[in-house]
């Protein structure tokens, strides 16, 4: 049987078309989740840093196929469309951060909080340092990575700024994203809540460890016996896959779901809770679930963050979910100089200015090495790897995504913070680290 040329040619058209639709069908899921990370950076960047959207969209939006997103705002609203197939949106809520829709709403999260400005940047005071050395140690610091550079870093000694560094369109005053930096935090608040209800400000916390049955509505099998202590630790044996670069839990609950605890809690035990550690920024979530009930609501709960940081670190924002609550895996954000104060708060074992924010000798239970780490992970904060072979035994960090550090050397009285973007894992930390050391002999 003749089939005209004509014929065959529709026919290729059609399944050509076929094709590409099923194609797409099977990629909207990731060009959804793509979708929503470029429409809430860009909102984030935007509206908390000053920057335009173009601008974001050549700098951060610099890897996978997020650049081909086109960037729009819209009053308080940065929508991102991926060729009218694909389109997400982020609002900005003053005081509070941008937030990503996830579900259809027509009400948002309370936003009465008052955003505070940052600190006046502090006088520099290069001794007992080489300062020569010190300086070559922050060009090192500031040189270009894979996919970007640092934005800032600075250097304490003593509690005292000696150094600080910035990429051109940043300074002391521009709020820098922590990502899971921000875990560290969520560790602290959840320190010093449990020692709120004791009459003496000077006794220890009560062991995370007898604290179990967090969420009896949900957890009625043996998730029940789940402790704080297994939280704090990812030592929960909660499934999780904490994959950035396709479709995760991880992805699926930042970019997909408006609740971010309660699609976190309805993950299944899959290991005996308290052997196995699975690093899961839904578990940082479910701790953050744990200080909005204690605290009683989430405006009670930012109040709470508030008060515990706000000394501290004026300028510290941690956006929230759809559904109102700070997004204690992700979402931190503070200028450099801050991050490095929250570093020092750390070094002072939750000592500042005279008060005791945190509870005596919860920085050491947050460096007991997680089970199952390596060593590597303690309560929401790492310790030293193989990745920094410079960094003294009694050092830890705060980490995040894109290769954001607070690193505290307590017998070197040192913090060090570096914030920047770029590919993840690829800047030289033990260079830097190894450089600024020896700028301290």
């Amino acid at each position: 049987m003749h089939t005209s040329p004509l014929k065959r040619w529709l026919v290729g058209i059609i399944l050509f078309a076929t094709l590409l639709f099923a194609a797409f069908l099977w990629l909207k899921p990731l060009l959804r989740i793509g979708g929503g990370y470029a429409a809430k950076h860009a909102c984030s960047c935007h509206f908390l840093q000053g920057r335009e959207l173009e601008e974001i969209s050549t700098h951060d939006l610099n890897f996978s196929v997020l650049g081909w997103y086109d960037l729009a705002r819209k009053g308080t609203v940065v929508q991102a469309d991926f060729f009218g197939l694909v389109r997400r949106e982020a609002h900005y809520l003053e005081g509070r951060g941008c937030v990503l829709i996830n579900a259809p709403t027509e009400d948002f999260p309370p936003a009465d909080a008052v955003f505070r400005p940052a600190r006046e940047p502090s006088e520099l005071d290069y001794d007992p340092f080489d300062r020569d050395a010190l300086e070559d140690a922050l060009d090192f610091g500031m040189q270009p990575v894979p996919g970007g550079r640092a934005r800032g870093i600075v250097v304490l000694k003593n509690g005292v700024m000696i150094g600080e560094a910035y990429a051109p369109g940043y300074d002391a005053t521009t709020p820098l994203l922590g990502w899971s930096m921000t875990k560290s935090l969520t560790g602290m608040a959840v320190g010093a809540w449990l020692a709120r209800s004791l009459p003496d400000d000077t006794a220890p916390a009560p062991p995370p460890e007898r604290l179990t049955g967090l969420f009896p509505e949900a957890w009625t099998d043996k998730r029940a016996e789940i402790s704080l202590a297994d939280l704090l630790h990812m030592n929960s044996g909660l499934a999780w896959n904490e994959g950035y670069g396709s479709i995760t839990d991880a992805t699926v609950m930042l970019h997909e779901r408006p609740d971010f605890a309660d699609f976190a809690m309805r993950s299944q035990l899959i290991e005996e809770p308290g052997t196995t550690w699975n690093y899961s920024s839904g578990t940082t979530n479910l701790l953050m679930e744990y200080l909005r009930r204690e605290t009683g609501s989430n405006e009670a709960l930012h109040t709470y963050l508030d008060e515990l940081f706000g000394s501290v670190a004026p300028s510290l924002l941690i956006e929230p979910d759809q559904s109102g609550r700070p997004v204690g895996s992700s979402y931190g954000w503070a200028t450099a100089h801050d991050w490095a104060r929250l570093g020092q708060l750390m070094l002072q074992d939750g000592i500042w200015e005279g008060d005791t924010l945190l509870p005596p000798g919860w920085i050491d239970y947050m460096r007991e090495p997680a089970a199952g780490s390596n060593g590597e992970y303690g309560a929401q904060l790492w310790l030293p790897g193989p990745d920094t072979p410079s960094l003294p035994a009694d050092a830890y960090m705060m980490r995040g995504f894109q290769d954001q550090r607070v690193i505290v050397i307590p017998s070197r009285q040192l913090v060090i913070a570096r914030l920047g973007h770029g590919d993840d894992k690829v800047t030289d930390f033990d260079g830097l680290i190894r450089r600024i050391l020896e700028a301290d002999e």
